[in-house]
């Protein structure tokens, strides 16, 4: 029982700092809970993909697909108070604008949006509501059209929307292992420190399955890997070449890469392919 208590305030911990969504006061609060609750950032990921499906869902009676994950990506935005967003766009400022170590560091923490950030973050959303707009229309879902509501084309639209935030998140947890934290001090510091295997492969699990279901359920998906990996490892390269690790805005950036290439794929797999 003492467990069970334990891990689900680790996941409500998780929860509030990954989003805005506000944890049961009964749960309490100790910074050492920080980096014991990172293992359950892809279950976080599992239950924001759901609530942003749900949405979509609904607005696709009304607004057919393209404006209703414009409507979903707005709700989401707001539940987590563009977290990674922001992330992403300190991310192409630091590494765009900055030419030493100390200079990618200082512009990261600017909370100003300079010119690479806000290049970078257009162009990201632009990709991730286009890639996942033309998917979601060529899968040819329509929720007036279902006959019932628990059926096999329900179950992949919920799993592509839970794939793209559990399995990106999973990697920003890897890129926690691989990196060593590259400031003295920051945001994520408390969570960024003593990351192990056993929370990565505990993490692992959130993060891969919805991923392999999906690809179990249409196989092509798993060429998404073919975007991702060559993605991760060019970041991967930037990060330990121009600050010799990581920040919480780089994985708020990693985070956001995946989640578009997983957006994506789904032209692929389900308009060519």
């Amino acid at each position: 029982m003492q467990y069970l208590l334990r891990e689900i305030r680790l996941f409500f911990v998780c929860l509030s700092f990954l989003s805005r969504i506000p944890s049961p006061k009964w749960i309490g609060f100790q910074e050492e809970w920080l980096h014991k609750s990172i293992k359950y950032s892809p279950t976080v990921g599992i239950f924001l993909g759901t609530l942003q499906s749900i949405v979509y869902i609904i607005f696709q009676l009304f607004f057919g697909p393209n404006i209703a994950f414009v409507i979903s990506l707005g709700f989401l935005l707001i539940l987590t108070g563009a977290f990674h967003e922001d992330g992403f766009s300190d991310f192409c400022d630091g590494i765009g604008g900055g030419w030493k170590r100390e200079d990618i560091l200082r512009i990261m923490k600017d909370s100003r949006v300079g010119s690479f950030g806000a290049a970078g973050i257009s162009l990201l959303l632009v990709l991730k509501i286009s890639g996942a707009s033309q998917s979601l229309t060529s899968t040819g879902f329509r929720w007036n059209q279902l006959h019932f509501f628990w059926n096999y084309q329900l179950i992949s639209i919920w799993l592509y929307f839970v794939s793209a935030h559990s399995l990106s998140r999973f990697f920003s947890v890897l890129m926690m292992l691989v990196l060593p934290y590259a400031k003295e001090e920051g945001y994520a510091k408390p969570m960024a420190k003593e990351i192990t295997w056993p929370q990565t492969l505990f993490a692992s699990f959130a993060g891969l399955v919805p991923f392999l279901l999906l690809s179990y359920q249409h196989p092509h998906f798993a060429f998404s890997l073919v975007m991702i990996i060559p993605c991760l490892y060019y970041m991967y390269s930037l990060m330990k070449r121009w600050i010799g690790g990581f920040t919480g805005d780089c994985l708020g950036a990693v985070q956001q890469v995946v989640e578009t290439c997983i957006w994506i794929s789904g032209v692929f797999v389900w308009t060519y392919i």
